[in-house]
């Protein structure tokens, strides 16, 4: 058994009995006020229980570089690599590593870094295999088969715009990110269906890797050293402060 000690107001201690359990790591357990008794001035006990699981974070920024790095090398005319030769690149790196990092992240209690990961790592398994396939399919007919993927590619990006609104409460660069990942799909999705230049998907491509880099880095150096070495800023946006404050403010309407 676990006990928790309550003061109140006139000093008096009163034991609450816990039963003693196993939880997930990084897991808050809530225990309604219906269950135990305690003074009238605590409404709940919250017991948290420290995750064991480092940040997988960096794992999954990292691969997303290195996906970058393939697909920016063939936009912008740097490599005349064949689409197999970038195919289990796509694959290995920035496909199945980043669906390990959202898994991980499933342990860590980030549903955000999950999601994002196991998505997104979905996208670059997806996208390696058309590789190999338009690799056995006829030049004339490329085209017609990479439609599919503007269709694809045009979901991703209804996906990046919500990620894009939940991350604007986390910090400064993850919306740098996303920002640069949205237009990417743009100009990639205008690059299918009308025949523009790669070259813009390329560049942006560029800034998505570079601000990656940069929040990989701030992570790793900032966990190490248990200070803050590479600043990566504060929430633009926090919606839970603001629901918080229409909660306040109606309260004081309802109380005038």
């Amino acid at each position: 058994m676990t006990n928790l000690a309550f003061d109140d107001e006139s000093g008096d201690n009163s034991d609450l009995q816990l039963q003693r359990s196993t939880p997930h790591k990084g897991q808050t357990i809530v225990i309604p006020t219906s269950e135990v008794t305690f003074p009238e001035t605590y409404e709940m006990a919250i017991v948290s229980v420290p995750s064991k699981v480092c940040n997988p974070g960096p794992i999954g920024l990292f691969s997303l570089c290195i996906g970058c790095c393939v697909l920016i090398a063939a936009d912008m005319g740097w490599t005349s690599s064949s689409v197999l030769a970038r195919a289990p690149w796509l694959f290995w790196v920035p496909g199945v590593a980043q669906i390990l990092a959202g898994v991980l992240e499933l342990f860590a209690n980030n549903v955000f870094g999950s999601f994002a990961f196991v998505i997104y790592g979905g996208l670059w398994c997806g996208l390696s295999w058309t590789y190999v396939h338009l690799a056995y399919v006829d030049m004339d007919d490329s085209h017609e088969e990479l439609k599919h993927f503007g269709w694809i590619c045009v979901g991703f990006l209804i996906f990046s715009l919500i990620l894009l609104l939940a991350s604007l409460q986390l910090n400064k660069t993850f919306p740098l990110i996303l920002v640069s990942i949205s237009i990417a799909l743009i100009s990639l999705i205008f690059h299918i269906f009308f025949g523009t230049s790669s070259i813009p998907t390329g560049l942006f491509l560029l800034f998505v890797a570079i601000f990656a880099y940069y929040t990989a880095y701030a992570i790793i150096l900032n966990t190490y050293f248990q200070k803050k070495v590479l600043n990566v800023g504060k929430p633009l946006y926090s919606w839970a402060k603001k629901l918080q404050q229409r909660q306040e403010k109606k309260q004081d309407m309802e109380t005038i």
